[in-house]
């Protein structure tokens, strides 16, 4: 079990994230400043007209935003305001249709305000105007559809608009919450949105209901040192995710990046977690448990693309079964001591943001130069893949390894049957056997589906010995007599599971 990085391919978005302000030579910015200058006192000379055939042009007739939660304001959109014409253009008022009471805001060439005056557009030239929103609060559970114009009004009469469309959610907003007597949060009630934490006291037990989502503002995360039971089911799971709903490009949800949010803490006082039919994504971490005194109980649950472990076990007690942990720059599965038990688990390693990514799954009797003893950790019909040559990691030093993996497919040597019994190695016979596993891997939207391929090397692997205790996959979907590893039993386009 040997672990080697794997140079991945990056993309646009990489330089997109990590590129600060560009540097500007001190010239380059003497020369911007003497030309700003220059056509400032041009301007003085600049020929206007008053033609009603001179009119202006918009990079867009329409700014719409994506849902946005009441009271929160939005990000910012930008619009070009185009004067194509030969002689400069004079705008005598710009305005917002509603007076301001719609929620939206406007910033032209500089100025702010429901109603801007003056503002003049060179020949040949253009100006910008920003727009963002912050819907009032309604009675509605439901979004609702939010519509006002920009007019702008040209020194010849000439009336153009832009429109501005918005769908406004209500909310409940927790600000370093701390919870101190039972609660439960079904899907009946507004959703709610996070900001700097969450926590269930000891004693104290947070119950979701199945089709809750909650938001977490950028770095919020839920602590639990009480206990946290999630009852989602396959047709409504309970989400956890960031509380951007807009998107970076046309393509590409700010939910589909990583950490928007925080994560998840099981304190050492934590009294226990069920978790069935839960989706973690986008966060800074998956789940994090240490000493937790309860029993970790996770089913049917994903977590996915976060920025640091996905689920980090040291010295607790956890059971996960048919669940799917993905994408994660640290380990996708850490174990330091403790015991665990793994039951057609998906444990894919193709974190796309940085080719320094951790391991599928990493399990130690150390941490920190400290002792950590693995008691019992165990695997069962799982898949176990990821970029590198080894996904496998395991750090024994002079302390039994009570390890053992059980008619599992592995991205590893496979051949010490201490530890592996009846297990196969995956093999990289061509460049894209990542890829051909799985039913969608696009890395360029950063969207994946890892439900099996039909040339996925994990059918057929699995015992039905132990698919009989989860006779059904994280779909709901019947196990074969030879189930496959993992967590999703492949079938057939025509008999699959419609979620």
């Amino acid at each position: 079990m040997n672990y080697h990085q794997e140079t991945n391919d990056f993309n646009h978005l990489k330089q997109v994230i990590k590129q600060g302000f560009r540097y500007i030579p001190f010239i380059s910015l003497v020369s911007i400043m003497l030309s700003c200058t220059l056509m400032s006192s041009c301007s003085d000379e600049e020929e206007f007209t008053s033609d009603r055939s001179a009119v202006l042009s918009f990079s867009q007739d329409t700014i719409r935003f994506d849902t946005i939660f009441t009271g929160i304001t939005s990000v910012t959109e930008r619009i070009l305001i185009h004067n194509r014409g030969n002689k400069g253009l004079k705008i005598k008022n710009v305005r917002l249709e509603s007076n301001g009471t719609s929620g939206f805001m406007i910033n032209v060439d500089g100025q702010n305000g429901s109603s801007v005056q003056d503002v003049q557009v060179l020949k040949h030239d253009s100006v910008f105007m920003f727009v963002k929103a912050n819907i009032p609060a309604n009675t509605s559970m439901k979004p609702t559809q939010i519509t006002d114009a920009v007019i702008f009004t040209l020194e010849s009469g000439v009336e153009q608009k832009v429109i501005l469309q918005a769908s406004g959610q209500n909310c409940q907003i927790l600000k370093a919450e701390m919870l101190t007597s039972d609660k439960v949060i079904s899907e009946d009630e507004l959703p709610y949105v996070v900001y700097d934490s969450l926590v269930v006291a000891e004693n104290t037990t947070l119950k979701l209901k199945e089709g809750t989502t909650l938001y977490f503002h950028n770095g919020a995360f839920l602590m639990v040192r009480g206990k946290l039971e999630i009852e989602g089911s396959k047709e409504k799971p309970v989400t956890l995710r960031g509380n951007r709903l807009d998107k970076m490009f046309d393509y590409l949800p700010y939910d589909r990046l990583e950490n928007q949010w925080g994560g998840i803490i099981l304190a050492p006082s934590c009294g226990g977690c069920e978790m069935n039919y839960a989706d973690i994504h986008s966060g800074n971490y998956g789940i994090i448990c240490e000493n937790t005194k309860g029993n970790i109980h996770i089913t049917n649950t994903t977590i996915h693309n976060v920025a640091g472990y996905g689920l980090y076990l040291k010295e607790c007690n956890a059971l996960v079964a048919n669940t799917q942990i993905s994408n994660t720059k640290n380990d996708c599965v850490s174990i330091y001591g403790g015991f665990a038990s793994f039951y057609h688990c998906t444990i894919a390693q193709f974190y796309p943001w940085n080719n320094q990514r951790g391991h599928a799954l990493y399990i130690s009797n150390y941490l920190d130069e400290n002792e950590h003893l693995i008691q019992s950790v165990n695997f069962y019909n799982c898949f176990i893949t990821g970029y590198a040559d080894d996904e496998v990691y395991g750090n024994m030093g002079d302390l039994p390894f009570n390890v053992n993996f059980y008619h599992s497919v592995l991205l590893t040597d496979v051949s010490d049957e201490k530890y592996f019994h009846d297990c196969i190695e995956e093999s990289k016979d061509s460049a894209t056997y990542q890829k051909t596993n799985f039913k969608t891997f696009d890395t360029h939207a950063y969207l994946y589906d890892f439900r099996l391929d039909s040339a996925s090397v994990a059918r057929g692997k699995g015992s039905a010995t132990y698919s009989s205790i989860y006779p059904t996959d994280k779909d709901g979907n019947t196990r074969e007599e030879a189930p496959d590893a993992g967590c999703y039993q492949y079938l057939k386009k025509e008999s699959r599971t419609r979620l």
